[in-house]
């Protein structure tokens, strides 16, 4: 998965995967790498295509239906990580959903006789399919962060109505971006550098080996009939449920015992309410994310909570250093902690402000340990570079000779040989022709639409450029992505930039340079990990890179449309997402609030944070990095690696910080306990299933809430009874 703040969700968002940098042992990737049907573990060498695949025969697999098939699959995954990411800041992943469900749609349009859809249906159709719901999803990070956050600071129109061709726009320049450039990447980090730096992408190839599965003769009759029944069940349950309930929600979807006990005369729990406490909600997505991370990571989140709103929260608000205000007047007593009120920033701030530093600045430091954890990996890059441009000019065959010797000595031996034919690779001219356009329309379109002059557009497609190996190498070989470090590494920077032009441009303007470059640097940096994991799942299968290329850039451009389109529908239905003064929204909106905070405080004559919250950052910051140096310690030594598991993964604290209250960190802890108490009881069951029954309830809410949008703006949604919400405001 992939996080909107920073944490993304891969099996589990920066943190899902939800596995830290540090485990990137052999074994351990092996087993990220499971069947999600047979949940045996693939004993063959990771870095070759795996056996038992037929070779690809140059038949047409870039098919109407596995196009059409792959749209519709990731069209879906857009939608449930808009409501993942505005509710949780990180989204789910695509691949093994579209993988299963890919491969169900069209085997039983094998033996139809609809024109275009029928036909023999194989492992590399399949793998297509994936391809372009990967590129239906990459760029739909946008849409759950910067722009949100562009709406709460009044930097765009007064609606997403009126911008839509602005994000279209924005849209065109990130997908294309990262889908021209990726191209040679996929040469460099799948073929070339795989085996050296460990880059195993953990879903990319536990989709492979899934696909490999499904398509074997054992896998094509009952256990895959029975895996597509249970995520088709779970993925219509999921999208009733979460329409249905959204008509009582305080009775059907989230419960706070407190409230029943305050409301039946138990009035000293109002503080506990106040905090948000003991609250949790039965979603099918959030628990079906829980099921999908393992306890460490879910214990790290709920720990953030218990951190942010049982410990620190309410010592600050003891000490002074922070307030709340009032909740509800018709409750006098019940207070929120939620406020942002810029003028009281630097004084008096809510709880979630001031802690909101020590979060961001935590995940900014455990991303940035992480990369340089990896700097030995880098600096085998770069050498390998050097090298091969050097043995590219005749006059220094010299150099072609150490490269050579250098390969001899392991350093940066064990380039694999490519499993598809050199004429079924994309053609040079496709991938330059797409980043030339995509920078040329950048510089244009930015500068007019956004304001954004050429001088300052350069650095930020650039930073994208750059980013994408820190996202790929991180992603690769832990499943993880670094996202955090990525955009709010491109905020400050552009932000040190424009600093001093505040005065001849003015705040807006720069505010919406700022954010906008970042948008897109981030976005592409992001797109491009998506698109290197899909083509290590083509990798492993021996699909033909060109035509996964043409599908990807299929997906990428219906996103181009669908990612606004969706956020637009959400923005009307839900019009507190735009609106940085509410004090009640059905969405927590952590990544959005993040990037908001971040853009004001950057441009501000002095940084709005109060000593007490600078300090408690540094401490917070210096105890993340620490984890990560601590567990990639206990990982390396043999005797010590049972412990890193009570290690907890800082960038989910860090993430759980920034959301109020206990229901999303608590739900999603509900899920991974019942997933452990499942496996514990019945293992056989838990991995034929697992995977199934929790993509189709996070797949299926994400639908549901794309209903429930078209209802509200019809006018036949909304709350029929707020019996049960606290104050009763649902």
């Amino acid at each position: 998965m992939r996080s909107n703040s920073g944490v993304e969700f891969k099996s589990q968002p920066d943190g899902t995967g939800f596995k830290d940098n540090g485990e990137r042992k052999k074994e351990t990737n092996i087993e990220k790498a499971e069947s999600v049907i047979e949940g045996v573990i693939e004993e063959q060498d990771q870095f070759k295509p795996l056996p038992g695949v037929k070779p690809y025969d140059g038949r047409r697999i870039l098919t109407v239906r596995a196009v059409a098939t792959g749209i519709c699959l990731g069209s879906i995954i857009n939608c449930s990580n808009l409501y993942l990411g505005l509710m949780t800041g990180f989204g789910a992943d695509a691949t093994l959903f579209a993988s299963i469900f890919g491969y169900a749609i069209c085997k039983a349009l094998e033996k139809s006789k609809v024109p275009f859809l029928s036909g023999d249906f194989g492992p590399h159709e399949n793998n297509i399919i994936q391809a372009a719901a990967l590129g239906c999803i990459g760029i739909g990070f946008m849409v759950m962060s910067g722009v949100p956050a562009m709406y709460q600071l009044h930097l765009l129109g007064p609606t997403p109505q009126s911008d839509f061709g602005r994000m279209i726009c924005f849209a065109l320049v990130a997908g294309f971006w990262g889908l021209g450039f990726t191209v040679p990447l996929r040469n460099l980090f799948i073929l070339r550098l795989a085996r050296q730096l460990s880059l195993y992408f953990p879903l990319g190839t536990a989709s492979a080996i899934t696909i490999q599965t499904l398509h074997s003769i054992e896998g094509s009759t009952g256990q895959a009939r029975q895996h597509v029944k249970a995520i088709s069940i779970s993925f219509i349950f999921s999208l009733i449920w979460s329409v249905a309930t959204s008509y009582a929600p305080g009775i059907l979807y989230t419960w706070n015992p407190l409230w029943w006990i305050f409301k039946w005369g138990g009035r000293s729990v109002i503080s506990a309410i106040s905090w948000g406490w003991f609250s949790w909600s039965w979603s099918p997505s959030m628990i079906g994310i829980g099921a999908l991370i393992d306890l460490n990571a879910a214990s790290s989140y709920l720990l953030g909570t218990v951190l942010a709103w049982g410990v620190v929260g309410p010592i600050i608000v003891h000490k002074g250093a922070a307030v709340g205000i009032p909740y509800a007047p018709d409750y006098p007593e019940l207070l929120t902690y939620n406020a942002f009120i810029p003028t009281q920033f630097r004084t008096t701030p809510s709880p979630r402000y001031w802690v909101l530093w020590p979060a961001t600045f935590m995940m900014l430091g455990v991303s940035l340990t992480t990369i340089l954890l990896e700097a030995k990996n880098f600096a085998r890059m770069a050498k390998y570079g050097i090298f091969d441009v050097q043995a590219r000019f005749p006059r220094r065959r010299d150099a072609s000779a150490g490269s050579e010797k250098v390969l001899k000595k392991g350093e940066i031996a064990g380039e694999i040989a490519d499993p598809v034919a050199p004429e079924y690779q994309v053609r040079w001219w496709e991938w330059s022709s797409v980043t030339l356009v995509s920078v040329i329309f950048a510089l244009v379109a930015l500068k007019y639409v956004f304001g954004i002059p050429p001088a300052l557009n350069l650095p930020n497609l650039t930073l994208g450029f750059m980013w994408s190996f820190v996202v790929i190498q991180v992603y690769g070989a832990s499943g993880t992505t670094p996202i955090t470090t990525v955009a709010k590494g491109s905020q400050f920077i552009t932000g040190g930039i424009l600093r001093h032009e505040i005065q001849q441009r003015g705040y807006e303007s720069v505010a919406r340079i700022n954010l906008a470059g970042c948008v897109i640097s981030s976005a592409a940096a992001q797109q491009a990990g998506e698109l290197c994991q899909d083509f290590r799942t083509g990798f492993l299968l021996g699909t033909p890179a060109r035509p996964q290329w043409h599908a990807q850039m299929i997906g990428t451009f219906v996103a181009v449309f669908l990612s606004p389109a969706i956020f637009l529908l959400f923005a009307k239905a839900f019009p507190c997402i735009l609106n940085a003064e509410a004090t009640t929204c059905q969405f927590t909106l952590p990544a959005v609030t993040s990037w908001r905070v971040v853009t004001q405080a950057i441009f501000m004559d002095i940084f709005p944070i109060s000593q007490s919250s600078w300090i408690f950052s540094i401490l917070m910051t210096l105890l993340g990095m620490g984890s990560v140096a601590l567990k990639r310690y206990l990982v390396g030594h043999k005797n010590l690696s049972a412990f890193q598991v009570w290690v907890p993964n800082m960038s989910l604290v860090g993430l759980a910080m920034t959301i109020p209250g206990s229901s999303v960190t608590l739900t999603v802890t509900i899920g991974a306990v019942a997933a452990h108490l499942w496996k514990r009881y019945s293992p056989r069951t838990h991995e034929r299933f697992l995977y199934a029954v929790a993509a189709g309830g996070v797949a299926g809410e994400g639908v549901g809430y794309v209903v429930l949008s078209i209802l509200q703006i019809a006018g036949v949604a909304g709350v029929g009874t707020s019996l049960g919400c606290v104050a009763e405001i649902c």
